[in-house]
């Protein structure tokens, strides 16, 4: 495999030697996207956090009365009264321990001191990411680790071995990479013990250790930063053999961590816990407590006042803020709420009516910072290929893109996916326009074949939406839809690269391979509704909150009327005018 590195110019470009492993490719600056396969049940988590952390009763927030929706022209603004913003939750287990005991088919759990054991033991290298694929640093991986002669049983089950994650969790049966801090994928995923699941990176600074000592395995990350955070976490994980486990904490400066365990796979939603007031507290699955340094939204809460004054008739919901709050790893954040579409590979869901809407509502964007986060030219570029207007147009897409497969002669295969598997894959040709001077709002590359097998990246902007896109949104027939391409390379390359946010002049060696929109058909099925009755027109509503006893400044309201009227035109343009967005609200 060759490949030139991003900060080469396109008439620098010379043949590499062959790599063993590879990062991805980054940009000085590039775009994440927040958008949460899980996010519909991660907020209703976070919701049932609030109700438990809240001084008064949980009843109080659950059935007073919703704060007000003020209109300004086609802006809604609510002022929070306590139910709608929640405080920050710093982690309070610093210097102390949780004792989890094995009692019938569930755990015990309760703030016992258990001693931090000194002697840390091995130091643990060569951890494995996304793929089973070898790291070259310590971030986002794990290591599987055999328990010896001494198993341990958790849930009822025996296991031999662990995979100590470097984001501060262990799971059994498969490793997991992921820095998301989240009690949806907490209660979904692999069975899982997280003292602090952090998006932890070791790889410059701090170390994970194993020890065996007589009676217990004892996990340590011991002065691991948070990435982009610069202090330092450690604590540790005690497995005792006679099936008792501890969390033991000497120091954690993590800006937003999950304490939690779980028996993995489960359907039943996390149970909110607060540790710090452990007393023989039972757990009988998931049990979670998150810790954030910022404020954090209860969707759930806002959703509901919103719908106190606005009819059951928008699809998404765009939440701004006049504050910094925690949003998530992302520029943005998106979820949807419910799926009724076939053929685009998502399931078929509904979480509408915990969101306060029983029938229409399917997606929920968290944007930011009107003031704080995004510049005043709603054009001008933020990062990356992406102006601020694109970012919040590619949070729409989510509602219908991009988590398609398509079938082979092997079976279904996921090449045209990259990050989370809910964005197209860097080493996808996603171009807008046949120049290939754009490509899709929901990533990918546009690739040019160069000479000697080389492939470069010609884009000069992420804009619009594809071909595929737009049948995919219902504003396009299968026929007409051209044939995709995208680049075949080899596993433990396409592996790293996949998951990149595009980037200009980025050069490799590869082959290009061709999928049609009759494979992906195939593999998904029909798009239900077709072309020829979905809808094209989308209800949206732009909705800023301001914190208790503050009013929405007219410089706030008037960029925020900037960037909605933008993106309406936007959107227009993005899908070639096949599809439009209404932002109107309902005045009495």
């Amino acid at each position: 495999m060759a490949l030139t590195p991003a900060w080469r110019t396109a008439s620098s470009i010379e043949r590499q030697p062959q790599f063993q492993t590879l990062s991805p490719p980054r940009a000085d600056n590039e775009f994440f996207c927040g958008f949460n396969a899980l996010g519909a049940d991660e907020e209703w988590s976070k919701h049932q956090l609030h109700l438990l952390h809240s001084p008064a009763e949980p009843t109080a927030i659950i059935n007073h009365s919703l704060p007000p929706v003020n209109l300004v022209g086609d802006l809604a603004v609510i002022e929070d009264d306590g139910s709608i913003i929640m405080p920050p939750n710093d982690f309070d287990l610093n210097k102390s321990s949780l004792l989890f005991t094995p009692v019938g088919n569930g755990y015990r759990v309760n703030r016992d001191p258990i001693a931090f054991t000194k002697n840390y033991g091995t130091p643990l290298h060569t951890f494995f990411g996304i793929d089973d694929q070898p790291l070259d640093n310590a971030n986002n991986g794990y290591k599987e680790w055999s328990l010896g002669s001494a198993p341990f049983t958790f849930f009822g089950t025996s296991y031999e071995k662990i995979f100590i994650g470097t984001n501060g969790f262990i799971t059994f049966t498969g490793g997991d990479t992921s820095g998301r801090v989240s009690a949806a994928a907490l209660a979904a995923g692999l069975p899982r013990l997280a003292p602090l699941w952090a998006d932890l990176d070791v790889t410059a600074e701090g170390s994970i250790y194993y020890q065996r000592l007589e009676d217990r395995h004892v996990i340590t990350w011991d002065s691991a930063p948070q990435a982009q955070y610069a202090s330092l976490s450690t604590f540790q994980l005690v497995l005792f053999d006679d099936g008792r486990f501890a969390f033991v904490y000497r120091k954690v400066k993590a800006r937003n961590a999950l304490t939690g365990i779980s028996p993995g796979r489960s359907t039943i939603p996390s149970q909110p816990m607060d540790f710090s007031n452990a007393h023989n507290e039972w757990i009988a699955s998931s049990a979670f407590e998150s810790f954030s340094k910022l404020k954090r939204i209860d969707l759930p809460a806002f959703t509901r006042a919103f719908y106190a004054a606005q009819p059951d008739a928008f699809d998404t919901l765009y939440l701004w803020t006049d504050f910094a709050f925690d949003n998530g790893p992302g520029y943005a954040t998106s979820f949807n709420v419910r799926n009724d579409i076939r053929g685009i590979g998502q399931k078929l869901f509904d979480r509408g009516a915990i969101y306060g809407s029983p029938t229409r509502l399917s997606s929920i964007a968290l944007i930011g910072d009107v003031l704080g986060s995004w510049p005043d030219d709603p054009y001008a570029n933020v990062v990356g290929l992406f102006s601020a207007v694109k970012i919040v147009c590619h949070e729409q897409g989510h509602r219908w893109l991009t988590y398609v497969r398509f079938k082979t002669n092997q079976g279904a295969s996921d090449d045209l996916l990259g990050r989370d598997l809910s964005h197209w894959s860097f080493l996808m040709d996603s171009r807008t326009t046949s120049e290939g001077n754009f490509s899709s709002l929901m990533e990918g590359n546009a690739w040019n074949a160069e000479a000697g097998g080389l492939y470069r990246t010609i884009e000069v902007s992420a804009n619009y939406f594809s071909e595929l896109d737009q049948y995919l949104m219902g504003l396009r027939s299968p026929e007409e839809v051209n044939a995709v391409h995208y680049l075949d390379v080899p596993d433990d390359v396409k592996a790293r690269l996949r998951f990149g946010s595009p980037m200009s002049n980025f050069t490799l060696a590869a082959d290009s391979k061709t999928v049609t929109v009759e494979q992906i058909i195939a593999q998904e099925g029909a798009r239900v509704p077709a072309a020829a009755t979905a809808p094209k027109e989308f209800r949206i509503a732009f909705v800023l909150v301001t914190e208790r006893g503050a009013s929405a400044t007219t410089k706030t309201l008037s960029k925020l009327e900037e960037y909605r009227a933008a993106l309406v035109r936007y959107f227009s343009l993005a899908t070639s005018r096949r599809g439009a967005l209404n932002s109107a609200l309902f005045h009495n």
